[in-house]
């Protein structure tokens, strides 16, 4: 008999009992089908790993279990980035049309003193132009990274970079107004 079939001679029989656990997690019949089937999925592809004097029901429940976990941390994460973006959003565009009632609101270099001009022009382009766009020009962070074309994780990284070079250069600068330097 080959795998395949083993493995599915061996699991039918605990399906039920799977969707039941599926059902107590999940609260609704269609996310404990597609928890079931993952987990089915993923069983399979360990199949070669489970040890054959085990208990398999055992073994799918923890499977199945785990899957949940791992669905619920991500949905949480993407509801938690989702609802970020919508406020983001929303405060920028109300930002907009503030800028378009007071065209003098906006950012210009002119603002800043020739210190943090300085330090920001230091800064690789890359950098810069994030730290422009977000930190000066009050973009979101999916906004700018829609406009420079780059993955969001990538503004997150350079932003945090281009603070920290920042952070360095103006320190003494900043000690001048009575800031003491932040553990960076």
């Amino acid at each position: 008999m080959d795998a395949a079939a083993q493995f599915s001679d061996l699991a039918l029989p605990h399906v039920p009992r799977l969707y039941r656990l599926g059902l107590r997690l999940t609260h609704q019949p269609s996310e404990s089908s597609d928890l079931v089937q993952e987990a089915l999925t993923r069983a399979w592809a360990n199949w070669s790993s489970f040890d054959r004097g085990g208990s398999l029901g055992a073994y799918l429940s923890r499977i199945l279990y785990n899957t949940f976990v791992s669905r619920h941390r991500h949905q949480r994460v993407v509801q938690t980035t989702a609802a970020r973006a919508d406020i983001a959003g929303h405060l920028f565009d109300r930002r907009r049309m503030e800028e378009a009632d007071a065209p003098e609101a906006t950012w210009h270099r002119d603002d800043l003193s020739d210190e943090v001009v300085a330090a920001l022009e230091a800064l690789p382009q890359h950098y810069r132009e994030v730290v422009e766009r977000v930190d000066l020009a009050g973009l979101a962070y999916k906004d700018a990274a829609a406009e420079l074309g780059i993955p969001l994780g990538t503004v997150m990284s350079r932003l945090h970079r281009a603070r920290k070079l920042m952070r360095g250069s103006l320190t003494e600068y900043a000690a001048g107004f009575g800031f003491a330097a932040a553990a960076a």
